[in-house]
């Protein structure tokens, strides 16, 4: 059963049809070829045609035919006499493929009979299929050729339709990129700026605990280490924002070798581990066979499964459990990040790897992060050659999938 248009598909169907609906068929791109090797019949078709308000081209050989087609047309007329030879075929069937993707140009081929076509006119019919070439019976009144070529270039003018169409869908993704590469380029550049002055902050907070600079209270020295996590947290966010904009633009090179998965998890529980801890939380890692291995970069597949882990901890009431684990399936394994958090509602789940993207705003506000962590991980995922998956239900937690080729 044919699936329902889609709204996209209702739309570009009346742009078209609004695009040509009232064309002027004596423009110049809507002449009509005529190559007709045979007494008047060239000239009688102009006639006939001109009088209804198109413009006509008479052509004297097949090569100027191609000619002039190359150049530009809204239809051509042949009869049989002109593709009498392969020769002439040939150089027919050459202009035709030359065409740009978006054109069609239709050709109308009238024969003494067109369900018994000539050796020349089957070759034609069986190179050209697919294309708007009819062969049409003749005789033809002067009033039938008028109709099929006023259809031929309703065809045509639907074609040139699409191809403005696309002409500005390029020019809007240009625009697009040119936008999305001068963001990128501006959080770069904010990125490392704002290092310098954090990195200070940092290296003075420190030489002032030591006490280079005079005795420390204890009360000065709880306000430090506040500075202290306040500029680590700042640092951090800078790091995912210049992270992010470096596969934005492309820039991230990855160094794939076969990673044991055992070494994954016990760096990655290393790191995440203190965090669960501190909530209250039982971090539950799996068993692995001791030769299973994934081809991945280890240290982005550690940053993605630190990613994983650590927004399991963010939004998992204390009490709770968070499960990493892996599994073979053919040729991949895929690692499992588990929690009994809050969960993500169905209608955000679509958004939940897009950059800077809060899924749940009344409880990420109170959290560390900006939104990238997820975005990050899955581009990593997918530089790897696999790709990142989330399950999830409110109120019953949430699994996300890391396959990557084993």
């Amino acid at each position: 059963m044919p699936h329902p248009p889609t709204e996209e598909a209702h739309r570009l169907g009346a742009t078209l049809q609004g695009l040509g609906a009232n064309p002027d068929f004596g423009a110049p791109g809507f002449r009509i070829l005529v190559f007709a090797p045979v007494g008047r019949t060239a000239e009688l078709a102009k006639q006939a045609l001109g009088r209804a308000g198109f413009a006509c081209t008479v052509c004297a050989a097949m090569d100027e035919f191609c000619a002039a087609f190359r150049e530009g047309a809204g239809a051509a007329l042949l009869v049989e006499e002109a593709l009498s030879s392969a020769a002439s075929v040939r150089l027919l069937v050459d202009a035709l493929t030359e065409q740009p993707v978006w054109s069609d140009c239709p050709v109308q081929v009238f024969v003494a009979n067109s369900e018994k076509p000539s050796p020349p006119l089957a070759t034609l019919a069986r190179l050209c299929a697919g294309r708007s070439v009819l062969l049409l019976d003749r005789p033809v009144t002067p009033g039938s050729l008028i109709s099929v070529m006023r259809a031929a270039l309703q065809n045509r003018a639907r074609q040139y339709a699409l191809r403005d169409l696309l002409a500005q869908y390029d020019e809007a993704r240009a625009e697009a990129d040119s936008a999305n590469r001068a963001k990128g380029e501006f959080l770069s550049v904010m990125s490392h700026e704002l290092r310098t002055p954090l990195n200070a902050i940092g290296g003075y907070t420190e030489l002032i605990e030591m006490g280079i600079r005079g005795p420390v209270t204890p009360e000065q020295r709880t306000d430090l280490e506040r500075i202290r996590m306040s500029q680590k947290h700042l640092l951090g966010l800078v790091n995912e924002v210049l992270n992010y904009t470096k596969l934005e633009t492309g820039t991230v090179e990855y160094d794939i070798a076969d990673v044991p998965v055992r070494e994954a998890f016990a760096s990655a529980e290393a790191l995440v581990m203190p965090q669960a801890r501190a909530k209250g939380l039982e971090l539950v890692i799996g068993e692995t066979e001791r030769a299973m291995a994934v081809r991945a970069d280890a240290d982005k597949l550690r940053q993605i499964l630190v990613n994983l882990l650590t927004n399991a901890v963010k939004f998992t009431h204390p009490k709770g459990r968070i499960y990493l684990d892996c599994e073979r399936e053919g040729e991949c394994i895929c690692f499992t990040v588990r929690d009994t958090g809050i969960g993500i509602p169905e209608d955000r789940l679509a958004a939940v790897f897009e950059p800077f993207v809060q899924v749940r705003s009344d409880l990420t506000r109170t959290q560390e992060g900006t939104g990238l962590g997820l975005a990050i991980s899955r581009q990593l995922a997918r530089g790897m050659g696999g790709n990142l998956v989330v399950v999830s239900a409110p109120g019953v937690g949430s699994t996300f999938t890391l396959k990557l080729p084993a």
